[in-house]
């Protein structure tokens, strides 16, 4: 019984401790002016262009990470020839 008590307050504090950490983790990003942070599932390129639109990223960055993203994209996917088999 005292082990199920032990068990239950230590989730109860590592769910508090890891919530409150993220809530400070967000408040540090929002007061750094940095942009949110993408949606998971949310293409690269998508979340670039509305940081870029949103006014979050120069022209510059946008297109550095989009030839970063590009280069990603090509050693992953090399693109077919019409003599590759």
């Amino acid at each position: 019984m005292e082990l199920a008590v032990f068990l239950i307050v230590l989730v109860v504090v590592a769910i508090l401790s890891s919530g409150s950490a993220w809530i400070a983790r967000r408040r540090s990003r929002e007061s750094l002016g940095l942009p949110p942070a993408s949606l998971r599932g949310e293409r690269a390129e998508a979340v670039l262009t509305k940081w870029l639109l949103a006014g979050y990223l120069s022209a510059e960055q946008y297109r550095r990470d989009m030839a970063i993203l590009a280069a990603r994209e090509a050693q992953r996917h090399p693109p077919l020839t019409p003599l590759d088999p």
